[in-house]
């Protein structure tokens, strides 16, 4: 009988806490989804919207991206290897390597997540 009544007391308490988390998630929105999870940042869509281009010339353009120091934002930028794509890059006026052109403006060097944040008007946070 005492085993009968603490499953029936567990089962309650589980469906009180189930509610009460589901009231909260309600009200604040404190839940985390995969919809959530997987949203590009506001920085990521302002990238996009804007024009941002690396230019490299390298043999291992995979290495040389993953030395970059804004790797993990490249999805957003527009890349170019010189070494393959010579025209594109004389044709831009990119002689030094990396270049970065930002909305027209060239930046002869590599380039922190700050710089690309002031160069193209976007906001980190």
């Amino acid at each position: 009988m005492k085993v009968l009544l603490m499953i029936g007391v567990l089962v309650l308490l589980i469906i009180v806490f189930y509610f009460i988390s589901s009231s909260i998630t309600k009200y604040t929105g404190f839940f985390v989804t995969d919809e959530v999870l997987n949203k590009p940042s506001d920085f990521e869509v302002c990238l996009r919207d804007r024009d941002v281009r690396l230019y490299l010339n390298s043999n291992d353009a995979a290495n040389s991206l993953r030395s970059s120091r804004v790797v993990d934002f490249l999805d957003e930028v527009e890349i170019f290897n010189c070494l393959r794509d010579n025209q594109k890059c004389l044709g831009d006026g990119v002689d030094e390597f990396p270049t970065w052109i930002i909305d027209r403006e060239m930046v002869e060097r590599d380039i922190s997540i700050y710089e690309l944040a002031d160069f193209s008007g976007c906001k980190l946070i």
